[in-house]
């Protein structure tokens, strides 16, 4: 079962969402925000979880297209076998005990957080979203609230390999009238996760008047952000406290930064040479030898800081581009 099957089945669900009865909506909500506990169940235990009859849960697998139970069942084993097999085991060996110290429960729960992205999200979709963002004129990366740190790490770095970047983390007037006059030629990026701030909402309604792209990135088929946005990346966010969980999610910023910039690796490395020529020059960071800079690759590991390998990102696209 493909990853496009699993993002398939959870858009049937909320395309039907606003129709359903109470009851039904009930057994939606059981799929949305725990689908992998229904390997375990039976047709009469997910209608007693949701306290409804069994014909209502038989008529809301209909709904959905299934011709009854059976095969509902068989598909839903189908979209879970890889977790199944590695997710779910690694739940249960990361659960937390009471002689854990504070950072090893948010190192267990940042390795959780790490384990379901990597089954929930393909390789496809990121090289997907990276040619969208190179060849859109103009990126928008906005987020508000506890998400205003991921928007400002997303944007800093894609303004090291593209131009035309705007971040915006206070939605002011500024950011509506450069939407009204931008419209179809942005693309905006939304981050926005539980609570999901109104800020959020409102931007991407705006900007869906003007015909912009919209991407949102958030944790659940049932956010907000994904009902609304044009393309949507779902992140099982799941925390130890009330401190927002975003490591996971700082990795898959960066791994889709690091594939744009290799969508046009000649592009890249002169939009790169002339940003650390001008470092150089500024003498922006620290030397032990505050007269004397040193010369040489300007691509080298020890000058630059965008995610690459210690060889060097130029040394990293030459490789990558004859292989």
């Amino acid at each position: 079962m493909t990853e496009s099957a699993k993002k398939e089945f959870f858009e049937r669900i909320i395309k039907l969402y606003p129709g359903l009865t109470a009851k039904k909506k009930r057994i939606a909500d059981l799929i949305i925000q725990d689908y992998k506990k229904l390997f375990l169940m039976k047709a009469k235990d997910i209608a007693a979880e949701c306290e409804v009859s069994e014909p209502t849960f038989s008529r809301f697998i209909l709904d959905l297209g299934f011709s009854g139970y059976e095969e509902f069942e068989q598909y839903v084993k189908g979209l879970l076998h890889i977790e199944l097999t590695s997710v779910e085991r690694m739940i249960k060996s990361t659960r937390r005990s009471d002689k854990l110290t504070s950072l090893q429960a948010y190192y267990q729960n940042t390795l959780q957080n790490l384990e379901f992205m990597i089954h929930t999200i393909s390789e496809q979709e990121i090289k997907t979203l990276a040619r969208r963002i190179h060849r859109s004129p103009e990126v928008l990366v906005a987020g508000y609230r506890a998400s205003s740190v991921l928007a400002q790490y997303f944007g800093y770095l894609l303004k090291k390999i593209r131009p035309q970047v705007l971040i915006d983390t206070t939605l002011s007037w500024d950011v509506f009238d450069h939407i009204a006059l931008q419209g179809p030629a942005l693309l905006v990026f939304v981050l926005a996760f539980p609570r999901y701030p109104n800020q959020a909402i409102e931007l991407i309604k705006f900007a869906k008047k003007y015909r912009a792209y919209v991407v949102g990135i958030s944790d659940t088929p049932r956010s907000p952000i994904v009902a609304l946005s044009d393309h949507h990346v779902v992140i099982d966010v799941e925390g130890v406290s009330f401190v927002d969980p975003f490591a996971h999610i700082i990795t898959l910023l960066g791994a889709l930064v690091h594939e744009t910039a290799f969508v046009d690796q000649a592009a890249t490395l002169k939009r790169l040479r002339k940003i650390e020529d001008g470092i150089r020059n500024r003498r922006t960071f620290y030397s032990l030898d505050s007269e004397v800079q040193p010369e040489g690759n300007p691509l080298e590991a020890k000058y630059y800081t965008l995610l690459e390998p210690a060889g060097g990102l130029e040394e990293t696209l030459i490789k990558r581009g004859s292989g």
